[in-house]
Formats: C-alpha cells, structure tokens, sequence
C-alpha cells in the first residue's frame, strides 16, 4: 500500500515527493510481464487499471491460459522512449503498468495525487525535481573506494581475471 511505499523510501532518507518523482523515471523502459501480472489475473484483475488497457495487457502478455513472464511491456505505452511528464498523465488515465506506480494516483495519498496532477501539468517542475531526488537518491550510502565497482553489465558483477 501507499504507507509502505513511502516509509521504505522515508527509511532511506528520501521524501514522499522524492518517491513520486522517482517513480517518474518510469517514462522510460519496459517490464517483464512476471512483475505485474499479478493485476492481470483473477475473476476480480485490479480494478484501478483502465478496462481497455487491462485487455492489451492481458492480450500481450497471455499465451493461451499462461501468462508469458518473458513478454516485455512498456512502462509509458504512449511515449515509450521519451523522458518526459507522459507517466504520470498516464496514472491518471489508469495506464500505469506496475502496481506501485498506479498507487500514486488510484490508491495515493493526498500528497502523491496532488504532486502527479502538478507533474501532469509542469513538466519543468517535473525535470528539475527529478534531477534534485536523482542526486539525492545517489548519495544514499554510496560504495566508496574498493567497497564497490562501476559494472560493465549493471545485471552481472564484473569479473576479473588474476593473470
């Protein structure tokens, strides 16, 4: 739930406005289906996702009866490769892909859904907030020194031969 989302991101020093302008990144990039197919199933699917976008989401990721967990989905279905304020216009049109991001809006505080509705808005407030909890977040107990490394695949540890 919403309290959840924003104590996890209160326990590391980040704000609830942080965390709303964080999710945003989500404008960008895709995910498996595994991660929301959750809200896809059932004789009740997750009622806050728009009835429309429910039936893509089910066509694309559903072979038969199974779910294809491999399949990738947009996170922004509109404007897939754009860093821009589309996401957030997207929560409120019930088009947010994963659970945590719908919740924003559809299941939000009164401070997250007050801060999409500005996002939607003013998409330089949206920029220049985002660089701010960027640098923000990146301080959040950095590696230093050989504690650890810059990865050539950020999905593998780098490894390293001893010749």
């Amino acid at each position: 739930d919403i309290s959840t989302l924003i104590s996890k991101f209160k326990d590391v020093g980040l704000t609830e406005k942080d965390m709303v302008t964080l999710s945003g990144a989500h404008t960008i990039g895709k995910a498996r289906c595994a991660t929301f197919s959750s809200r896809l199933r059932g004789v009740q699917p997750d009622s806050t996702i728009q009835t429309e976008y429910l039936t893509s989401l089910q066509q694309l990721c559903t072979q038969g009866f199974v779910i294809n967990n491999n399949t990738l989905a947009a996170l922004d279905l509109e404007t897939p490769v754009t860093f821009d304020n589309q996401y957030y216009a997207n929560l409120r049109s019930g088009e947010g892909l994963l659970k945590t991001d719908q919740l924003l809006y559809s299941n939000g505080s009164e401070t997250t859904r007050e801060l999409v509705e500005f996002y939607i808005q003013n998409q330089p407030a949206f920029f220049e907030k985002f660089k701010t909890s960027m640098i923000k977040m990146g301080n959040i107990k950095p590696l230093t020194g050989t504690s650890g490394e810059i990865r050539r695949n950020c999905k593998f540890i780098n490894s390293y031969s001893s010749a």
